[in-house]
């Protein structure tokens, strides 16, 4: 999942980013509303987490904007504002959750599993490909029966690419979704990701390389 995380702390900043990441998100980083604006008009994020007070302003103008976009992501804001008559505007103007600093990093990482889960669809259970099985809710993923360990990004790829079965994905939508915006990708080449990923489920998934455009997923068996 991919979310946009806005705070203009960088100490603040680089934690909930590190801690959310290895939750198996890629997470945007942004300083301020007018980051956050332009990161919103080119991206379609899964969650937004926003501190309120930045130096260009209340993140609730922002949230206020959001609210009245078709189909838009799910907000946490995050404040060190408390009082009751505080958190009572903040989900009035369109949060969906609000958290008040100090904050538990393991409390924000469930604040917003929980706001991903509202957004997922409710499906009848897990992803199944073959002897190859997803949950995403847990993000768990075995091969007949057995749990299969992947890293984050490897994870993310597998995910998408699931989703679209036997579909060709373009390689700019798996870098815009399954990296950073200030990623290093030569320190993380899809390529590279996709070779690991055929080495694990050998026999089980076909990965396809489409050339000049991305790839496609497929079952073993069905090719």
């Amino acid at each position: 999942m991919r979310i946009l995380l806005l705070e203009d702390d960088y100490r603040m900043r680089s934690a909930y980013a590190a801690r959310l990441r290895a939750d198996g998100n890629t997470v945007d980083e942004v300083r301020n509303l007018a980051e956050a604006r332009a990161s919103l008009d080119r991206v379609a994020y899964d969650a937004l987490v926003l501190d309120r007070l930045v130096p260009d302003g209340d993140a609730l103008e922002l949230v206020r904007e959001i609210d009245f976009r078709s189909g838009r992501p799910p907000i946490l804001v995050i404040s060190a504002l408390g009082e009751g008559d505080e958190r009572v505007r903040g989900l009035t103007v369109g949060a969906d959750d609000y958290l008040v600093k100090p904050i538990r990093l393991e409390e924000l990482v469930l604040r917003v599993r929980k706001l991903l889960v509202r957004r997922t669809p409710p499906s009848q259970g897990p992803l199944v490909l073959g002897r190859v099985a997803i949950v995403q809710q847990h993000r768990h993923v075995t091969v007949d029966g057995v749990a299969v360990h992947l890293t984050p990004t490897q994870y993310a790829i597998l995910e998408l690419l699931a989703i679209s079965l036997d579909c060709v994905v373009t390689k700019q939508h798996l870098l815009e979704h399954c990296w950073d915006v200030h990623g290093n990708l030569r320190a993380n080449p899809l390529h590279s990701h996709i070779t690991r990923l055929r080495r694990i489920f050998d026999g089980c998934l076909v990965f396809e390389s489409v050339w000049g455009t991305g790839y496609a997923l497929h079952v073993a068996d069905a090719v």
